[in-house]
């Protein structure tokens, strides 16, 4: 009797220490989410390899890789003749959308990777570029593009701070009505161009 006695007492302990176990132990370890894949930019259209996209005030300018010439697609030309020129070179547009609370008035947009066109009432009126998959495709034609430094762009051109912009370290490569603006990610000569633009955009100033 005594020896059952103590085999009970024995699994009545037992069963203590196993509840009284720590719940870390057996709880699952949260892990970070893993961030969504970022897509890779297609630049595959039929004159990928032979044409270059330069930025510009004016619009946009598709440069032969071999020769250098170069021809502008300027604003005011129709959207489908826009978006078909970009296509040949960037491929299929990945999105078409319509933003009617604009300041500047209803605007819709076609996107090609980082490149977003910009028109109203069926006309090119502006261009606005990320730093995002694909943006590494375009540069001014004096080579200023997404990344380059302040420091760097001011050896090439005359970059004009805009005083008290609603849209941070805002700034114009020259002066003038057709000019190719920007955005610096962070004050100083170290920071690098996150954005670049020109023509009518989306913006609340």
């Amino acid at each position: 009797m005594r020896h059952l006695t103590t085999l009970i007492l024995n699994g009545v302990l037992i069963g203590l220490l196993a509840a009284c176990k720590p719940a870390a132990d057996t709880a699952p370890v949260d892990k970070e989410p893993a961030a969504p894949p970022v897509p890779a930019a297609k630049a595959d259209g039929p004159a990928a390899a032979t044409t270059g996209v330069a930025l510009d005030g004016e619009g946009l300018r598709f440069v032969d890789k071999a020769s250098g010439k170069a021809s502008l697609l300027a604003f005011g030309v129709p959207r489908a003749q826009a978006e078909e020129a970009l296509a040949r070179v960037m491929g299929t547009l990945d999105d078409r959308r319509t933003d009617d609370q604009c300041g500047a008035g209803t605007i819709e947009f076609t996107r090609f990777d980082a490149m977003t066109l910009n028109f109203q009432q069926g006309k090119f009126v502006g261009w606005f570029l990320g730093n995002e998959p694909g943006a590494d495709q375009y540069s001014t034609m004096s080579g200023i593009a997404i990344g380059t430094t302040r420091a760097k762009a001011g050896e090439s051109v005359k970059l004009v701070a805009i005083e008290d912009s609603t849209l941070g370290e805002e700034f114009s490569l020259g002066e003038g009505e057709n000019v190719v603006g920007g955005m610096f990610a962070a004050p100083g000569d170290a920071a690098k161009i996150d954005a670049l633009f020109a023509g009518t955009n989306c913006f609340f100033r």
